[in-house]
């Protein structure tokens, strides 16, 4: 069952980590910057591993370092009281990593105390709103509060303010194999591409041949389709599977011709190519392209 303290921190996560990012905060006036917290050694921090991000960008670390060399840091990072004079940052990893880059000795911290649910349901939400997070990142955050926290859809509607079939989109990502997914999380393919293939036998195979053909999300819906029809038409006839090299050459015959093409392969490299027509005036058209 989950508590109610459980679904309250969207609408009241403002009030613990700012509406704001460090970037926005950096063009207000020193008077509109709410600085309320206290400073404490930054050794005394570590990051979370409820944090969902996995990758951090070096290049936006080294110019946020540079920027808080100028200006220090502007909001304040949200942590918990661990043991030993210890603190686990909650949010603003980012602004620690890059404190440390701009040999900061203390920072700015607001010190709350809360639970292993809220501190991966804050995380999950701060990285969600200013779009930090792969779209693998983000499932497997919500994954986790659905498997650990024993979450609803419902409740992480609520929290994150997407609609239920979105958030199901987006958990089914975790479905693709590992290699599909680091293609996703290094932005080798976008999670566009990665809903295309879920539920997919050979995945992997296709997301591998999209990849080197640099296909965009359109042709790679308009490629997988043409799959499925062939997988159907396979497995109503008992022929073994096609790789997606061939698949893809019949497609394009099949395109350039008007007609369905198919290719089967014998021994060696062997082979034949099949042409389809329904009717006389196709057969005509296809040996007069023959003929040309």
């Amino acid at each position: 069952m989950v508590k109610e303290k459980k679904k309250s921190l969207g609408k009241g996560l403002a009030a613990l980590i700012g509406d704001l990012g460090e970037a926005e905060a950096r063009n207000l006036n020193p008077s509109e910057i709410k600085t309320e917290g206290v400073k404490i050694p930054i050794e005394y921090l570590e990051p979370s591993r409820n944090q969902p991000r996995k990758t951090f960008d070096e290049d936006s670390i080294n110019e946020l370092a540079q920027s808080i060399k100028e200006k220090g840091i502007l909001l304040p990072i949200l942590v918990r009281p661990l043991e030993e004079k210890k603190y686990q940052i909650i949010a603003g990893e980012r602004r620690w990593r890059a404190a440390q880059k701009a040999n900061l000795h203390e920072i700015p911290v607001v010190i709350k105390d809360l639970e292993e649910n809220e501190v991966l349901e804050i995380a999950l939400i701060e990285n969600i709103q200013r779009e930090d997070l792969t779209a693998i990142e983000e499932a497997s955050g919500l994954n986790r509060l659905l498997v650990e926290h024993h979450y609803t859809q419902k409740d992480l509607s609520k929290i994150i303010g997407k609609s239920r079939s979105n958030i199901a989109n987006t958990l089914r990502l975790l479905s693709l194999p590992h290699k599909v997914q680091d293609f996703v999380q290094r932005k080798i393919l976008t999670a566009g591409h990665a809903r295309s293939l879920v539920g997919l036998e050979n995945a992997l195979s296709i997301a591998q041949f999209a990849i080197k053909k640099k296909m965009s999300v359109r042709q790679l819906e308009q490629y997988v389709n043409y799959v499925k029809n062939k997988i159907n038409i396979k497995s109503s006839s008992g022929n073994t599977k096609k790789d997606p090299n061939t698949l893809a050459i019949e497609k394009s015959l099949s395109d350039h011709l008007g007609l369905t093409v198919t290719i089967k392969k014998k021994r060696g490299e062997q082979g034949e190519l099949k042409v389809v027509y329904k009717n006389f005036e196709q057969l005509d058209y296809i040996i007069k392209r023959l003929n040309k």
